[in-house]
């Protein structure tokens, strides 16, 4: 989730199909699949909060369909939801043979507003990738307005969230959150730290935020980390992100578990 307004969020959605469980039609030169997506959020009167339709049509070369089974394909949405407890429930059908496949979790948006002690921040994404916006499979009804509201989208590419928090040592680790209404000095600092068992193998520099909030959203400060793991041996990591806001005297943490491999 992340503050747009006073009791206004936004939540990015992305889901991942195994590309296994696609079915693909030659036509022509290409292969070709059409996925249909239903998604619905309601709170907890099981009152809707929002939805969306979509049927996608996925069209692949040739070399791209003969690797479908080892990738996954992309959906992506949004939803803007109040402070307040949801479920969110999506069902996805493959069209050439009636594969039905349904996800369904419980979401919470804090009502950052309400709190008096502690920093205000956002969700804290953690991500190995950023990639172009016409790398999805498709997008949830007007594209152009999510692509506005999504924070994880910059300079038309997207930060995608690493949901399974598995990396490679070729990879970076990518991490991204925001801050409400920092200190009247606009002056927060922020380290990553990794740990492997009780030992910490890895701390960064603090990346200090001294600038404007971003246009549009005048109490909103990004933060953006980036760590090579190359430097890592493979393991499982516990990350911590830690935030200081120095002017208001206020602390944050956010922990996640890391799997490395070679």
């Amino acid at each position: 989730y992340f503050r747009l307004a006073k009791g206004r969020y936004f939540v990015p959605a992305v889901l991942r199909i195994p590309g296994s469980a696609v079915s693909t039609v030659k036509r022509g030169s290409a292969e070709t699949a059409e996925l249909d997506f239903i998604g619905s959020v309601k709170d907890s009167k099981n009152h809707s909060a929002g939805s969306v339709r979509d049927t996608i049509r996925v069209k692949l070369s040739a070399s791209d369909a003969g690797r479908l089974a080892q990738r996954s394909l992309q959906y992506d949405t949004g939803f803007t939801l109040a402070p307040g407890e949801y479920r969110l429930k999506v069902v996805a059908r493959e069209n050439r043979n009636g594969k039905i496949g349904t996800f369904e979790t419980r979401l919470v948006i804090p009502d950052l507003d309400a709190r008096d002690n502690g920093i205000r921040m956002s969700t804290v994404v953690w991500s190995s990738q950023r990639e172009a916006l016409g790398a999805a499979i498709g997008s949830a009804g007007d594209t152009a307005k999510l692509s506005g509201l999504n924070p994880l989208v910059q300079n038309g590419r997207k930060l995608v969230p690493n949901v399974t928090h598995v990396f490679r040592r070729n990879q970076s680790l990518n991490v991204y959150f925001e801050v409400y209404e920092p200190g009247s000095v606009r002056s927060v600092a922020a380290t990553l730290s990794l740990f492997l068992g009780k030992a910490k193998s890895f701390e960064s520099r603090p990346v200090r935020l001294r600038t404007s909030p971003l246009p549009g959203r005048p109490e909103t400060m990004p933060f953006s980390l980036q760590v090579p793991l190359a430097q890592l041996k493979p393991g499982r990591y516990v990350c911590q992100l830690n935030v200081i806001d120095e002017a208001g005297r206020k602390f944050a943490f956010s922990r996640a578990p890391l799997v490395l491999l070679p």
